[in-house]
Order: C-alpha cells, then sequence, then structure tokens
C-alpha cells in the first residue's frame, strides 16, 4: 500500500511516532501541500491522510488508485464524501481524540479569567510589583470557581467531562443540549435559563446550520454582567461582532476563545481588541498525548481496512 500524508505539519511538531502507520506500507509524508501538490503527489497512492487539504472531485478524478482517504480529525469537510462514495473511495476520521485535551485547555482559559494570571504575570514582568508599596499587587477582582454554575451548550464526550472537571471545583453543572437524553448526574435546561443562571458558560458543540450564531447579542445580553464565556468548539457558533460589543460594553465580565470564525485571522478579527478577552490559536486540541492518538488512530483505521472491515467510517 502507498500511504501519502499530504499536511503532516498540521499534527507533527517533530515529537510524533509514526511508527504505527509506516508499518502498513510504503509511507511518505509532506509538512503542506499546495492545490496542485495534492494531485501530483497522491498519484500512486492508496491511502490519503490529510487533516486540512482539501481532497476535491478533481482530486478523487486523478488518483486512479485510491482506495482509502483518512481524516486525521474529526472534522472532514475538506473532502467530497459523497464523490468519494460514487468512486468507491472509503473515507474515514478519528473521533473522540480529545476528549481530555479539549476541557483541561477549557479549564485553562476559565481559570485564566477568574484569577487573571496572565494579567499579573505581565504585570510582574513589567516592573509593578517590584514598585509596589505592599507586599502584594491588588489590582483585579477574582473570584473562586466553587459554588459557582457552569452551563455547557453541548453535552457530548467532552462537554460531560467538562462537567466531571467542574464538579471536582465545586461548581453546580447545568446544560443544553437537544440532541442527548437526560443524565441523572447534572441538569438540563433551556438555553435561555443556561444563559441567565451560569456564572461560566462553555460552548461545546458542533457548528451546524441550526448552531450557527447560536449566541448572538440578544443572547449574550440575557447573562450575568459577571459571567465568562468560553468557546472552544467552533467560531461561528458565537456571533463575534456581538461578542466584542458585550465585553466592551460589560453586559459580561470576560471571554476565551480557541476559535475563530476565519483561521488564521489574515484579515484581523473584531475580538482581538476586544476587553477582557482571550484567545488562544486553535491548540485546544493539540497535546502530544492527542496529536499521538490521532496517528495511532488513523493507523488502525487503515489497518481494519486493510482488513476488509469498517472503522470510523463517514461516507
Amino acid at each position: 500500500m502507498n500511504i501519502v500524508f499530504l499536511d503532516r505539519a498540521t499534527i507533527d511538531l517533530n515529537d510524533v511516532s509514526f511508527s504505527s502507520i509506516e508499518s502498513l506500507g510504503k509511507f511518505v509524508s509532506y509538512p503542506d501541500s499546495s492545490a496542485e501538490e495534492i494531485i501530483t503527489r497522491s498519484l500512486n497512492a492508496d491511502i490519503i491522510i490529510a487533516n486540512k487539504s482539501k481532497i476535491t472531485k478533481t482530486v478523487l478524478d486523478s488518483c486512479r488508485n485510491l482506495k482509502l482517504v483518512c481524516v486525521i480529525a474529526t472534522g472532514y469537510n475538506n473532502v467530497d464524501t459523497g464523490y468519494a462514495r460514487e468512486k468507491g473511495v472509503t473515507v474515514c476520521n478519528v473521533a473522540g481524540y480529545a476528549k481530555n485535551t479539549v476541557p483541561q485547555h477549557t479549564f485553562s482559559l476559565i481559570l485564566n479569567l477568574a484569577t487573571k494570571v496572565l494579567q499579573y504575570h505581565l504585570d510582574v514582568m513589567a516592573g509593578e510589583w517590584q514598585k509596589a508599596s505592599l507586599f502584594t499587587l491588588l489590582k483585579y477582582r477574582t473570584f473562586e470557581l466553587y459554588g459557582k454554575t457552569l452551563g455547557i451548550i453541548g453535552f457530548g464526550t467532552i462537554g460531560r467531562a467538562v462537567a466531571q472537571i467542574a464538579v471536582s471545583f465545586g461548581m453546580k453543572v447545568i446544560y443544553y443540549d437537544p440532541y442527548v437524553s437526560p443524565t441523572n448526574n447534572y441538569t438540563p435546561v433551556d438555553l435561555r435559563t443556561l444563559l441567565s443562571e451560569s456564572d461560566v458558560v462553555s460552548v461545546h458543540c458542533p457548528l451546524t446550520k441550526d448552531t450557527h450564531n447560536l449566541l448572538d447579542y440578544k443572547e449574550l445580553s440575557t447573562m450575568k454582567p459577571t459571567a465568562l464565556l468560553i468557546n472552544t468548539s467552533r467560531g461561528g457558533i458565537v456571533n463575534e461582532n456581538a461578542l466584542a460589543e458585550a465585553l466592551n460594553n460589560h453586559l459580561i465580565a470576560g471571554a476565551g476563545v480557541d476559535v475563530l470564525s476565519e483561521e488564521p485571522p489574515v484579515n484581523g478579527n473584531i475580538l482581538l481588541s476586544a476587553q477582557n478577552c482571550i484567545i488562544t490559536p486553535h491548540s485546544a486540541w493539540s497535546t502530544i498525548e492527542a496529536r499521538q492518538t490521532l496517528v495511532d488512530e488513523t493507523a488502525k483505521n487503515i489497518q481494519s481496512f486493510i482488513n476488509g472491515e469498517k472503522r470510523n467510517v463517514v461516507n
């Protein structure tokens, strides 16, 4: 089997082992591939591995030997899955690889906003503590998570993992998800109730036509003025203009986002200048453990395909 990985740099810092894939065939990888290079590099491939590289109708028509496309991620909108099915090409993905990583990052954002760790660090580096007349710098209003309410939008694997962490901090957990059955451990509520009662709102639902701009100015204005909004899901779920306005007008106290509507924000983004907003570069998923899991789960998908078995097939 000729196996081609088109955009290895999207998951590898030269710290990931590809031995599980290398044992399955002739493996070659490229840091990244342009649209033209995707075709030239895949012409003789039996299996393509891609993260964000677009596997279009043109690519599928050009690659006569292609049998399997492995998306080394959960989302697979970069692949024309319908046409792949028509061509007899199987497409599979990797789900659940970040079930520990994203919740950890979610709480790093929550804790930074609650404790002002980042701001205090910058103050110390700027010499403010050294010049202080007291033993401490007392500049910011911080608060405990204990006793606060966390509202989770989207209660799948990651949302439930976030809930478990919240309980360890002594938080009350409520959630909104019309697609999951109620659980005895946590309280389901409607979206308006969640927004009005939560001290922290954390978004963990997929981006669909129903969740696009799910949180607009109207929704954000129902939140407590002391509340925080966290989004480690997808940028389009929260209207960015509305969020910037809510932050700048002090309708809410702060936000932590790992995702934007355009990534990277080459054309700028209104949240880059919004007040009390922490932004990380879509990195919540990217621990070494999660990236190694992506590789090893992809290897299992390939091995299953070779064995004539279906595993994580999405088309």
